[in-house]
């Protein structure tokens, strides 16, 4: 398991969904002091529920909050270092299109020009004001902040322009920001995986084509799942970690190399 110190603070954006909740919970379990992100206030109690069955005695920070809007972003970061004492560590899993406005795959000349703007804040904008909030508290410790993003950022094909643009903008980001950051002693990351088994974008995929069982036969490793995803991210975030900074790491069973 990825080692995250105990009593260490680590918000976990998107912990509602497959791969942030595994994330949270292995934090947790590990003894972190997890902040549990999502866009609703539903959602994260149930995750928060769930977390507590793998980690009784978990310090856990329910923080509903849209990131469509910046001000909810500052709150959510402001409540878990204010009720944590300090923030260690911003993992942000929540990569979709927040308050997107069409599809951000498919044929570029059938796209709508007027849903440009939701695709770029929905995935580059969001994580761009996520790090600028979060930074004031990871400077003062030496933190981390991770980034998830996705394969179609660095590998080029047919129907991605528009969410390979945005996703490949967060890895350059991640990269230049770190050698800003680095005289600071903040360490930044992105974790870049293609397919995700055992998620419900994955099962989604699976009953409309068959990408999906194409990418399971050429990933020779075998595709990852969210339990494999977390280990590394929390190693990232760990004191094993203190000299790695600016890594886009792609996890993805050999799919891609």
């Amino acid at each position: 398991m990825g080692h995250i110190p105990a009593g260490q603070v680590v918000l976990v954006t998107g912990a509602t969904g497959a791969i942030g909740f595994e994330i949270a919970a292995q934090a947790a379990e590990g003894g972190a002091v997890v902040g549990v992100h999502g866009s609703r206030e539903e959602t994260v109690a149930d995750a928060v529920a769930r977390i507590r069955e793998r980690a009784p005695d978990a310090k856990l920070i329910p923080v509903p909050g849209n990131f469509a809007r910046l001000e909810e972003i500052e709150a959510v970061v402001e409540k878990v270092a204010t009720e944590g004492g300090r923030l260690d560590a911003v993992i942000h899993c929540s990569t979709g299109n927040v308050g997107g406005g069409g599809r951000t795959a498919g044929v570029f000349a059938q796209t709508d020009p007027a849903d440009y703007v939701y695709h770029a804040h929905g995935l580059l904008v969001i994580c761009q004001q996520l790090a600028r909030v979060a930074l004031p508290h990871l400077v003062k410790q030496g933190g981390t902040f991770i980034s998830y993003a996705s394969d179609a950022g660095r590998f080029a094909a047919a129907r991605q322009s528009m969410v390979g643009a945005a996703f490949g903008g967060i890895m350059m980001f991640v990269r230049n920001l770190a050698m800003e950051l680095a005289r600071d002693g903040v360490r930044v990351h992105c974790i870049s995986p293609s397919y995700v088994v055992d998620t419900p974008i994955f099962e989604k995929m699976s009953q409309v084509a068959n990408r999906a069982e194409r990418a399971m036969a050429r990933a020779g490793l075998g595709l990852p799942s969210p339990r494999d995803l977390a280990p590394v991210t929390l190693f990232l975030c760990g004191p094993e970690a203190s000299k790695i900074t600016g890594q886009v790491i792609s996890v993805n069973g050999g799919l891609n190399a």
